[in-house]
């Protein structure tokens, strides 16, 4: 018989460290049996998702860098082999020291759903947590964060398991890993379960627990719609897979979803937002974000010069560093080249060795989030209403409807990057067209809408631009589309080891992101 896995014995029936006279009664049983423990235990699990969910450094360094979001040439956290060009295969043994990259995640995932999981099955049991609306509130969070625990396992893994309240783990003993796309389904009806509950009973959530921004029953709702718009679109793997989403629902959840910003706020030693401190980490006033800085292959459309068109035409190993102008303010102030714009500004310093390719250099610091302690006591963004607008303006492109596409693609262009408004044909063709091609010619109205999810999304979490850069045909030739179930709970299931990338199978092909999904103006 084969051994049960370790993140489901440990994560799903290990709830507290609690002095148990009989050693064979399980922990969540006591636990759960008491309203205000199983309360805490939802109103904590919000800190063991964040992290892993694009706000720590596993995975986030690795994924944006793989998604050429940001660059950087140090070995922390797995981004330095992940993001090596040609791309190899991903290590999966659970030897490997950067092992985190998707070790980290896994388990965190689990951890966060054993928690919520154990109250819902205590609820549906008879639990009664203070009165009716306290109770429904435990229960509709704890489906929320079931909902996305499941649904990063389904972004993250190829396979992974379905852990919710009908799985009795007592009893299990070959417990199913299901493809990402079940994984993800179940992730969705998770959230509806969320959404149904919250509408039974009205109630608020307190901005110092749960998901650490007060918000009301109807803005909770609201915020499980946006979740699930993410998870239907980021789930694709290829183009084919994104076309393929079901768009008009993507709309439907868009616009039932949020109508401000979700920004968790930070509390020093509980929840904090390390990405944003190191996207923007300043050790001397001289070299700011001296520990990644944005790719050249994000803003360099942005470019007014040859800078960017020669950078792309030279052979990987032999590129440079390289000063842009353009037009965006959120790149460049209006003084010139070398004044910071909103987001991004010009540092002449190149902060990485250059034995470990000077491709990898960068003359841009990241100035958006993380100056000074505001990764740790601050609101720190996790999802923005450009990202739903830009996700809303995708869908009708890919539904033969730009017109629809381009009011909400300038809403964020115009704001904020002060640039000249698109139209179905694209920007404007005229000297200093933001974006351009990779050849140099001004770009189409699919160039501008994933150039102003890029930038907009730039630095918000770690994660979202390589869903984005997967589903658009945009990864560098091997990169791993996913991540397989981490090796240590391979050994553990006794099941093969196995992994992506490099030549083998689920790895991405030679990108091809210019390419229209629908005819468009200036499509290849």
């Amino acid at each position: 018989m084969r051994k049960l896995s370790l993140v489901l014995v440990l994560a799903l029936t290990a709830c507290l460290d609690l002095d148990v006279t009989n050693p064979n009664l399980p922990d969540r049983e006591r636990a759960t049996a008491n309203p205000l423990a199983s309360e805490t235990f939802v109103a904590s699990s919000f800190r063991t998702w964040w992290p892993v969910a694009g706000h720590d450094d596993y995975p986030s360094w690795a994924l944006s860098t793989m998604a050429q979001e940001f660059t950087s040439g140090f070995a922390d956290f797995g981004q330095l082999e992940t993001s090596a060009l040609p791309r190899t295969a991903w290590n999966n043994s659970p030897a490997n020291t950067r092992s985190g990259v998707n070790r980290i995640p896994w388990y965190e995932l689990y951890r966060t759903n054993s928690a919520v999981t154990d109250v819902i099955k205590a609820i549906d049991g008879g639990l009664i947590i203070g009165d009716t609306a306290r109770t429904v509130r435990t229960k509709a969070v704890a489906k929320f964060m079931q909902g996305l625990a499941h649904g990063y396992l389904g972004l993250y893994f190829d396979q992974a398991f379905v852990a919710g309240e009908s799985l009795d783990v007592d009893t299990i003993t070959v417990p199913v890993l299901r493809p990402y796309g079940e994984v993800i389904d179940s992730a969705i009806a998770m959230l509806d379960g969320a959404i149904a509950v919250a509408q039974t009973r009205d109630f608020t959530l307190p901005p110092d627990a749960f998901l650490h921004t007060a918000m009301t029953r109807d803005q909770f709702v609201r915020l499980a719609n946006s979740f699930a718009a993410r998870l239907m679109v980021y789930q694709a793997r290829t183009p084919a897979e994104r076309q393929a989403v079901d768009w008009n629902a993507v709309i439907t959840r868009i616009d039932a979803g949020i109508q401000t910003d979700f920004a968790p706020t930070g509390v020093v030693d509980i929840i904090w937002d390390d990405w944003k401190r190191l996207t923007a980490r300043v050790r001397t006033a001289s070299r700011p974000s001296d520990f990644g800085r944005p790719s050249y292959w994000l803003i360099g459309p942005a470019d007014s010069t040859q800078g960017y068109v020669n950078w792309m035409a030279t052979p990987v190993e032999n590129r440079v560093a390289f000063q842009m102008r353009t037009r965006d303010r959120r790149i460049q102030g209006a003084g010139g080249p070398t004044v910071a714009g909103l987001y991004a500004g010009y540092n002449l310093n190149n902060i990485f060795a250059a034995s470990r390719g000077t491709w990898r250099y960068s003359h841009y610091f990241f100035r958006r989030y993380g100056l000074g302690t505001s990764w740790q006591d601050s609101p720190n963004p996790d999802m923005l209403v450009s990202e739903m607008n830009l996700l809303k303006a995708e869908a009708y492109i890919r539904l033969n409807q730009p017109a629809n596409a381009v009011p909400l693609i300038n809403l964020t262009r115009a704001a904020n990057g002060q640039l000249p408004a698109v139209t179905v044909d694209g920007p404007p063709d005229e000297a200093g067209c933001v974006p351009r091609k990779i050849a140099g010619g001004c770009g189409s109205l699919w160039d501008a809408l994933r150039y102003e999810k890029n930038i907009e999304g730039m630095g918000v979490t770690g994660v979202i631009a390589f869903f984005d850069a997967r589903g658009w045909g945009a990864l560098p030739q091997g990169t791993p589309l996913h991540f397989p179930v981490p090796g240590a709970e391979l050994a553990t299931l006794r099941l093969p080891n196995y992994t992506f990338g490099g030549s083998g199978a689920g790895s991405a092909p030679a990108p091809t992101p210019e390419a229209c999904p629908v005819a468009l103006a200036r499509c290849p």
